[in-house]
């Protein structure tokens, strides 16, 4: 069953607050197709939106960093008055997305394709668009809904992308990719840039380091997060004592990733002890094990 679909032509833009921005682009679309609930927005003086709306993109071939960074980033905004904007591609998109619903963020996806269910793209995030679409958010694109993705619709999407945003985050990007043409379009529309610093020697990082050298800000921490957004970071509850004694050993024994079973012998703890507060502080979020490497998140 197909989603039913708002057409908002360009003549209606401005009685929208969130589409107005894309008459800032130099190729405005002539109307834009709209699956679900667009989001009310309001713009300050500085023309900034509340809630945000943050573009976060990347790499279709993200690494287990890239993954644990859009994981941890995305959660730091839980609560706040933020949104989050990608592409619905494979990768870092889909994990951004994913990583809002997780936390009960609204959502929203501008797909390289029409929004008719037999042609979004990719295929199997169908059930993914379904569900943004259900928990609030929405879809949006300007193409006709049976319009097929293309080798050009990407870089249309592209613009939109930048152009709806306050702000672009980058995790992950070759140093020629998609991604950078993104952060380069929203740059030129004055949209600030972040960049999550990588591996030198990795391919994936090459984008996002030279973006940081050309002067996006680097993004380190949720606290360099929320300075990107101009948000006012709101004190979390972290107490000592919210741990048990034996998820405080274990925590204590990870200031670097390290295997699970040395961990165990690490922490001299008894097998179904050490199993309890490892499986607590997993539900936490406070620990991930990645390649059998356990490594704090807090």
């Amino acid at each position: 069953m197909s989603f039913p679909l708002t057409i908002i032509p360009r003549e209606e833009y401005e009685q929208h607050p969130l589409l107005t921005r894309l008459l800032e682009l130099h190729d405005v679309p002539d109307h834009m197709y709209i699956a679900g609930t667009l989001p009310e927005v309001t713009i300050d003086e500085y023309g900034r939106a509340t809630p945000r709306i943050v573009t976060v993109i990347g790499s279709r071939q993200h690494t287990s960093y890239g993954k644990l960074a859009v994981e941890k980033l995305v959660a730091s905004l839980q609560g706040e008055k933020v949104i989050i904007l990608s592409g619905l591609a494979l990768g870092i998109d889909a994990l951004s997305h994913k990583a809002a619903l997780t936390h009960g963020m609204a959502t929203l996806a501008i797909p390289g394709s029409g929004l008719d269910t037999k042609v979004i793209y990719p295929k199997h995030h169908l059930p993914l668009a379904e569900e943004i679409v259900d928990r609030g958010g929405c879809l949006l694109s300007e193409f006709a809904p049976e319009m097929q993705a293309a080798q050009w619709t990407f870089p249309a999407r592209n613009r939109l992308m930048a152009a709806l945003s306050d702000a672009v985050l980058v995790i992950e990007a070759a140093e020629k990719s998609g991604t950078l043409i993104t952060a380069r379009q929203a740059l030129e529309l004055g949209r600030d840039i972040g960049a999550v610093p990588g591996d030198i020697f990795s391919d994936a990082a090459k984008g996002t380091n030279l973006l940081i050298k050309e002067g996006a800000y680097m993004i380190r921490n949720e606290d360099d997060l929320f300075d990107l957004l101009h948000l006012s970071k709101k004190e979390k509850e972290h107490a000592v004592e919210s741990f048990s004694e034996q998820e405080r050993i274990l925590l204590e024994h990870l200031k670097e990733p390290i295997e699970k079973d040395m961990l165990l012998v690490q922490s001299a703890l008894p097998m179904q002890d050490f199993l309890m507060a490892f499986t607590s502080l997993e539900m936490k979020g406070c620990i991930q094990e990645t390649f059998g490497e356990v490594r704090k998140v807090v």
